[in-house]
């Protein structure tokens, strides 16, 4: 008996829960979440963020001058950049991420209990790594994305990051 008036009063009230979240929800600016555009923008700002959380690790950890330049300039460059993206996804709705990737949160971790040439090598390594991923996104994401913005974003950034990945590829590691 208990169970027959809890699902009648459900039915009740159902639609009419329904029929606020609808009010609800088109009020708010629908977000998009699942195209092309807000895959770019989630992997493009998790790799800056990553950039740049690492780098700012490495410019006092650092043992190498070379690196801690190097550190210095992705900072700098990455922020720039990550401001740039933030910007371009506001105006198209889509969410940039807040904060790091469980992988790379964990390098940034790790990197944070090296000294010394094992966290130049370590650091380095990373930088060669995410730039070869980046690289490959920017020029995979080139012809998929749909807005304008994202695509003059991508053409603006692409020579950028690939003179951090030689860069990187051309540092000595401690």
């Amino acid at each position: 008996m208990k169970r027959n008036a809890l699902i009648a009063a459900l039915a009740l009230t159902l639609p009419f829960a329904l029929a606020q979240a609808q009010t609800t929800t088109s009020n708010m600016p629908q977000q998009k979440g699942d195209g092309p555009d807000a895959m770019f923008v989630q992997k493009a700002g998790e790799g800056g963020m990553a950039e740049v959380e690492l780098s700012k690790v490495a410019e006092n950890k650092a043992q190498s001058p070379e690196v801690k330049k190097f550190a210095m300039q992705m900072v700098h460059d990455h922020t720039a950049n990550n401001k740039e993206l933030a910007t371009i996804a506001a105006k198209e709705n889509i969410q940039v991420p807040k904060s790091l990737d469980s992988e790379h949160a964990a390098l940034r971790d790790k990197l944070k209990t090296l000294k010394g040439a094992d966290f130049d090598r370590e650091y380095v390594d990373a930088m060669r790594s995410d730039h070869k991923k980046m690289v490959e996104l920017l020029k995979s994401s080139e012809s998929t994305v749909t807005t304008e913005d994202l695509r003059t974003f991508i053409k603006k950034t692409e020579p950028v990051v690939e003179q951090h990945l030689s860069m990187a590829q051309n540092l000595k590691e401690g």
